[in-house]
């Protein structure tokens, strides 16, 4: 169905009313209309932030929206809030960007994942006719692949294709036992990782789901995409629609401007500018580096001065969220080399141990599974890295240990005061404290940051921005990756905005603002509509 005529259907394959959601005293989406029609593809797309996440969750049944709140599926009202898994019964389906499969099991067992057929009988498994099945139903939309593949073994593609089928398979299950005419996929930036002419050819799957009797979602930050795919665009900000129209019609700039929110006059409502300094102009780089490429990384330049914080900005998919893995060597790069103080050395190279021999650290943005052990304790994990300077042929030094850990709680305001806590059990902003530290106490040359107030209160978040711009005076230089561009535009002296792998912009000074920031990343070359990516 085309936008034109999605509007003649009588009965919304989804609709919903008046939809609400707060966590305290935050709004994440207020009085949200918001309707699919049958066989539509309708894209769905706002900054980070905006109330998509949230939005799909209450769908999910993950999230409890406010009373009031209504939902309606093929003109049928359900209420709300939706118990987990009911979202199968509705003729609801999602593939979010992880996909949500079982990587070390082979395509036919992540079909049969959930299959009321194999779950409700006590009959053994007939693997032959269900490989055939499977091979049968992914030909039928032109995918050509080995059901006993292990998913692991797919290229992204092909793992993307194969999560799309599953969920179009449901979808096509659901309305011919329930004879009903609409179901709606849901696609959370399935291309992000896909290479340009691999997302044509999965493009091309959708479209057959869509001609075989669903509707689709395209939950989206790359708008030549949404642009090639989409009938109709809805643009949700700070929480609320506002904009809903087709896509033939659709100017670029305007829709840029209603996804960013950018004031008519030019002003930021946010303010910004960046930080105050504290590295010497006019001084040679402490950090170099040239030609870094690897993942989604196509040739980086970035230089950082001593004591300087530099944001790297983009996209999911961009490489930004790359780089810090990439030079601290926990991800191999293909190229590119480092120059930090007078030593030059290849990235490619360059392993953990390396990289902290050097004077490299990394904050994870994953504390819990890559920044600390969460089954030792506070005092373990804060020494981690410099519990060899307190031993003395073979022995520790406990009481200099002690007294370290002691100052480290005080200095870094750690709650609760106990040395002996589990890491596991301390508050999300505690436990990043600790991580800091640990890094902090060998005296970084770089500190390389991903996310790191993701998940942070208030409180502790202005804690960490406080110590890491006193670490940044002793000449430590920082480099700052986060999707908060509000936060990049308050911390850091430059921000580098990074599209499809390339650094593209660079802001500084009064132009370092969250509009601007959000303007470079959806307007950069590849990033907007009517441009290829």
């Amino acid at each position: 169905m085309n936008a034109s005529s999605a509007g003649a259907a009588t009965v919304p394959a989804l609709e919903l009313r008046s939809l609400t959601q707060r966590f305290g005293l935050f709004t994440a989406l207020n009085d949200v209309d918001f309707r699919v029609w049958p066989q539509e593809i309708v894209a769905l797309v706002g900054q980070n932030g905006s109330g998509k996440s949230t939005l799909v969750k209450v769908l999910a049944g993950v999230n409890v929206p406010e009373d009031g709140s209504r939902l309606l599926v093929n003109g049928r009202e359900v209420a709300l809030p939706l118990a987990g898994g009911q979202f199968r019964q509705l003729g609801l389906s999602f593939v979010h960007q992880d996909l949500g499969l079982v990587r070390t099991l082979s395509v036919t067992e992540n079909f049969l994942i959930g299959d009321a057929r194999i779950t409700a009988s006590h009959r053994p498994i007939h693997w032959r006719a269900e490989d055939r099945r499977i091979r049968d139903l992914l030909a039928s939309y032109d995918v050509d692949l080995d059901p006993g593949a292990l998913v692991r073994d797919l290229a992204p593609l092909q793992q993307a294709l194969v999560a799309i089928a599953r969920a179009a398979e449901d979808l096509r299950s659901y309305r011919e036992s329930n004879s009903a005419e609409g179901s709606v996929l849901f696609l959370d930036e399935p291309t992000v990782f896909l290479p340009e002419d691999e997302v044509e050819f999965l493009f091309g799957l959708v479209r057959k789901v869509v001609a075989g009797g669903a509707s689709c979602v395209f939950i989206s930050h790359d708008l030549s995409a949404v642009e090639r795919l989409c009938e109709r665009v809805v643009v949700l900000r700070d929480g609320e629609i506002v904009g809903d129209q087709p896509m033939a019609g659709v100017d670029s700039e305007r829709l840029v401007e209603l996804i960013v929110g950018t004031a008519q006059d030019g002003t930021d409502r946010t303010g910004g500018g960046g930080r105050t300094s504290t590295s010497v102009a006019g001084t040679p780089a402490r950090c170099a580096v040239q030609g870094l490429a690897g993942g989604q990384l196509r040739g980086v330049d970035i230089t950082l001065q001593g004591g300087e914080t530099v944001g790297l900005a983009g996209l999911l998919g961009s490489g930004a969220e790359e780089v810090p893995y990439l030079l601290f060597g926990s991800r191999r790069a293909d190229h590119g080399t480092m120059r930090l103080d007078d030593a030059t050395f290849q990235i490619g190279e360059t392993e953990p141990p390396s990289a902290v021999a050097r004077g490299i650290g990394l904050v994870p943005a994953d504390r819990r599974r890559d920044g600390m052990v969460p089954t030792l304790t506070v005092s373990e994990n804060s020494v981690i890295l410099v519990a060899d300077k307190f031993a003395t042929f073979g022995r520790l030094r406990l009481s200099a240990l002690r007294e370290l850990v002691h100052g480290i709680l005080d200095r870094f305001g750690v709650r609760p005061r106990d040395p002996g806590a589990l890491m596991g059990k301390l508050s999300g902003g505690n436990a990043q404290k600790v991580v800091i530290a640990k890094w902090l106490e060998i005296g970084p040359r770089l500190l390389l940051l991903h996310e790191p107030t993701q998940g942070v209160d208030v409180g502790a978040r202005a804690a960490i921005y406080e110590l890491l711009q006193q670490a940044s005076k002793t000449g430590m230089s920082t480099l700052w990756v986060s999707s908060d561009f509000e936060e990049l535009a308050n911390v850091c002296d430059r921000v580098l905005v990074l599209v499809d792998g390339r650094v593209t912009s660079e802001l500084s000074g009064e132009r370092l603002t969250k509009d601007n920031l959000n303007t470079a990343v959806f307007t950069s070359p590849g990033a907007t509509l009517g441009t290829p990516a």
